[in-house]
């Protein structure tokens, strides 16, 4: 099996995280004189700022508000609220064995995506048939874990379809597509999958297929994500996967580099509509 990734903070722990360091930088007050102030660790109360509070409690929820002199009532009820609502499992608990990430938890929180995928049909853009093809390949799964995982990843793709549907933009490599030839039973469902969703009116997918022709594009390199949310002080994230394991990445700096690389992935690929004819032409092969 491939290393599990490492836990990521899920938006709701993210927005509590900002909060409270909000209410402690107001409060004046440095990581280390809160830990002193409560005898706790500093790893604690840094865990608490970065979202990764695992055993949070209303207790210490409350000491951390008086500390930092949040007396008004309201205020207290929502982030104690906030907090109720971010210890709450979603969805996608039930497969935590076969995601080993917090990108599905991102994704149904979010309020737009953008992806790139350089060898693959994206993940959320991938038929019944190719998912089960691409886990049946795998070497690193076992029958019933391939099993597991298809399963949740035809859960996860529900956020394309929900009633509030994601904004999402995908950019497809035609040779992702082109590696599925000899695979009809694989290659027309999928290619046909690709263009029901983006023709669909009722969600809100764009694709954009990378053609063949474009070459060696400035793109080309690991598959990345990126995610913004619908409170504009949480902070977009951008997730990177290799075959190991997957990386989020935090820094203004960096995410304002990969939404360089997508505007640019978006500007060499063909137009959606051109792209849906791409589509339906190579169905003709």
């Amino acid at each position: 099996m491939a290393a599990r990734q490492p836990v990521m903070p899920t938006v709701g722990k993210r927005q509590l995280a900002r909060e409270l360091r909000s209410a402690r930088e107001a409060a004046q007050l440095t990581m280390d004189q809160v830990a002193e102030q409560l005898d706790w660790s500093k790893g604690k109360v840094h865990n608490i700022e970065t979202g990764r509070w695992t055993r949070g409690n209303l207790t210490d929820l409350r000491a951390l508000l008086d500390t930092y002199g949040v007396n008004d009532p309201a205020k207290r009820e929502a982030l104690e609220q906030l907090m109720r609502d971010a210890k709450k499992p979603g969805w996608w608990s039930k497969y935590n064995d076969a995601f080993g990430s917090a990108l599905p938890a991102f994704e149904d929180e979010a309020s737009e995506l953008f992806s790139y995928e350089p060898s693959l049909v994206p993940g959320l853009l991938q038929s019944p048939e190719y998912i089960t093809e691409l886990m049946r390949n795998s070497p690193l799964l076992t029958a019933e874990e391939a099993q597991r995982k298809c399963e949740a990843r035809q859960r996860r793709q529900k956020v394309l379809t929900r009633s509030s549907p994601l904004v999402a933009r995908f950019v497809v490599e035609e040779a992702a597509l082109q590696r599925l030839v000899n695979l009809p039973e694989v290659f027309r469902p999928q290619v046909e999958h690709l263009i029901a969703m983006g023709e669909d009116d009722g969600n809100r997918v764009t694709i954009q297929v990378m053609p063949l022709r474009s070459g060696l594009h400035a793109v080309l390199g690991p598959s990345f994500v990126i995610l913004d949310f619908h409170d504009e002080l949480d902070l977009s994230i951008v997730y990177t996967e290799s075959v190991a394991r997957g990386a989020y990445l935090e820094e203004k700096a960096e995410v304002s580099m990969y939404r360089a690389l997508f505007a640019r992935a978006c500007e060499q690929a063909l137009r959606p509509d051109e792209s849906i004819a791409l589509l339906k032409d190579l169905l003709k092969q």
